[in-house]
């Protein structure tokens, strides 16, 4: 019996609004304000400009000036403000109307702001100036003058004696900006004739002239002193003559050297004498080696002859202390050389093996045998023990997937995780907690008319559990950075918290007022306090549609249970969990401790997160 009764009602409701809304160009005005609050302003201004063309209405102005400003069309916006801005209530006016009239004042302020200026200034005065912008001509162009931005401006000026300047410019929104004017005069004109006054500064120049003609006279008595000069060169030539006078005497000089030469060689027979006798008195094994050189040069078949008494001649010069000259000539460095290259030919010499023993070790310690050791420098840890933060964002696009409205929205949370190594992989079991706190956001299902507009909040609470495979890629030979890739599988549960819907009406509608509750920006709706409350609402505040007891402090069920005659609750209660792909960056400044950047996709919107781990 209910149900008929309230079909009746609203019919009978539905029929006095439309008899309301009767009066011409009030069907264009409603489709023209929804259309504007939508967006769609190339839709919304035709059928405004329509409505205002058949009768005017704040309520409709206002809108269509909305539209103006959103194309960039501000002087026509701005008329439209202060004109409504200007009106008083008349008889007829509705609520919508009265919010209108308020509401263009505060637009025409800030409108006003916006819309550029331009101040046309000549740099002196021009008799007869004009000066037209677009071709129209301003009387006073010192004032300012508002002009749509983005717009070219045209602007010429013309004066008498003077050539037509013209110049194209455009202008920014809030700019201020001054057009200085310079005009060229005619030749042949008037006005140039004053500029001989200007040609008094160059008569001093002249006189400035004669001054600079003194100093060509210095320069001729300069260039007789320049010519004594030239008389102190011819002095030096004879005074070059002299070396050469040198040269021939000490040609002369050098025939002396040969002279001295064949007195050397008789002096060269006495060395022979004195290397046997250095050998036998030196019983060291070094000494011994020189004397293999001469024995090759088989000088020895001559000393039997008769260098025998020779020999007792070096007998007294040894007694004579000759090993005081040894310390003289010996220098450490040579007597190692020369055994060093006479070994390998000489086979005899036991003796002489322990000296490359010594040589052995010098080549052999290279520094670069302790390089290879770095690289075991960095352990392996396999277990690790971490924590950090991890969210989800829900961007608007995800809403309007199912339905209209919805808003961004982040939920914040944290994690504590336990991994082990595999080879380049890592297994990670983790146990998360997430807030789903939503605030109040109009949502409307897909397939369902404006008059099932909801306002949802939610501060759901829930717990999650999963498990995630990452391989590791090296991105440096400690492995201080790494880059992961991997993914993850799990299952939530809504522990705590509800999920909030209530039926929602035009903000802008007027209580008691059926026609001004028509669509609008959902961003603006109230919530229902009750079955048409506030009253006139009862086409968006009712007990007809399938949200028939969404009224203030409704929690949805959950979508395990099904009320009697309701459908099947939204109110997720577990959940599954799905994370690919997953990618991260790993930072390990210290052997047993890591942070881990990660970003992903999972069911419950994009995830970041951000921890530390510690090797156990």
């Amino acid at each position: 019996m209910r149900l008929p009764i309230a079909s009746l009602f609203g019919v009978v409701a539905v029929l006095f609004a439309h008899a309301a809304l009767a009066a011409p160009g009030d069907k264009e005005a409603n489709q023209g304000i929804n259309a504007a609050r939508g967006g769609f302003c190339k839709r919304a201004i035709p059928l405004l400009e329509s409505a205002e063309g058949q009768r005017h209405r704040p309520s409709s102005a206002v809108p269509l000036a909305d539209c103006y400003a959103k194309q960039g069309e501000l002087l026509k916006a701005s008329e439209i403000y202060h004109t409504v801005a200007s009106e008083k209530k008349e008889p007829g006016y509705t609520g919508r109307d009265v919010v209108a009239i308020t509401s263009a004042k505060k637009k025409a302020a800030q409108l006003d702001a916006r819309i550029p200026t331009l101040v046309v200034t000549p740099a002196e005065p021009y008799a007869g100036l004009v000066v037209e912008i677009n071709g129209e001509a301003i009387g006073d162009p010192s004032t300012p003058q508002r002009f749509d931005p983005g717009k070219p401006l045209s602007v010429a000026a013309r004066a008498e004696g003077y050539e037509e300047l013209s110049q194209k410019i455009t202008l920014k929104e809030k700019q201020r900006r001054e057009l200085k004017l310079r005009l060229k005069p005619k030749p042949g004109a008037a006005k140039p004739a004053e500029k001989p006054a200007a040609a008094k500064p160059p008569e001093k120049k002249p006189a400035e002239k004669p001054a600079a003609a003194k100093p060509p006279e210095k320069k001729p008595a300069e260039k007789p002193a320049a010519a004594k000069p030239p008389e102190k060169k011819p002095a030096e030539k004879p005074a070059a003559a002299k070396p050469p006078e040198k040269k021939p005497a000490e040609k002369p000089a050098a025939a002396k050297p040969p002279e001295k030469k064949p007195a050397e060689k008789p002096a060269a027979a006495k060395p022979p004498e004195k290397k046997p006798a250095e050998k036998p008195a030196a019983a060291k094994p070094p000494e011994k080696k020189p004397a293999e050189k001469p024995a090759a040069a088989k000088p020895p078949e001559k000393k039997p002859v008769a260098k025998k008494p020779a020999e007792k001649k070096p007998q007294k010069s040894v007694a004579k202390k000759p090993a005081e000259k040894k310390p003289t000539k010996p220098v450490a460095k040579k007597p190692p050389e020369k055994p060093a290259e006479d070994e390998p030919r000489v086979a005899a010499g036991p003796d002489e093996k322990a000296k490359p023993q010594v040589e052995m070790p010098e080549p052999t310690p290279p520094d670069e045998m302790p390089a290879p050791t770095p690289p075991a420098g960095r352990k392996q840890r396999n277990v690790w023990l971490g924590a950090g933060f991890r969210g989800f964002f829900v961007p608007q696009v995800m809403f309007e997937l199912f339905g209209e409205g919805g808003r961004h929205a982040f939920f914040p949370g944290g994690d504590v995780s336990l991994s082990t190594r595999l080879g380049r992989f890592d297994l990670v079991f983790s146990v998360a907690y997430a807030r789903f706190r939503l605030q109040e956001t109009p949502f409307l299902p897909n397939g369902h008319p404006d008059t099932d507009y909801e306002i949802i909040e939610s501060d759901l609470q829930a717990l999650q559990a999963d498990a995630r495979l990452v391989w590791n890629i090296p991105l440096d030979r400690d492995e201080r950075f790494a880059f992961r890739v991997g993914a993850g599988l799990g299952v939530g549960w809504m522990f705590m918290g509800e999920l909030y819907r209530t039926q929602a009406y035009p903000g802008d509608a007027v209580p008691g007022d059926q026609s001004t509750f028509v669509p609008g920006d959902p961003y603006r709706y109230k919530k229902c306090r009750g079955p048409n409350n506030p009253e006139g609402s009862f086409r968006y505040c009712n007990q007809l549609d399938y949200d028939a007891d969404h009224y203030p402090g409704y929690a949805e069920p959950s979508w395990f249970t099904r009320p009697k005659g309701k459908p099947q609750g939204l109110k997720p209660v577990v959940y599954p969990w799905l994370l690919f792909p997953e990618l991260g960056l790993s930072f390990r400044p210290w052997d047993r401790v890591a942070f881990d950047l990660r970003v992903g996709a999972s069911v419950t919107g994009p995830l970041g997160a951000l921890g530390i781990r510690f090797a156990l």
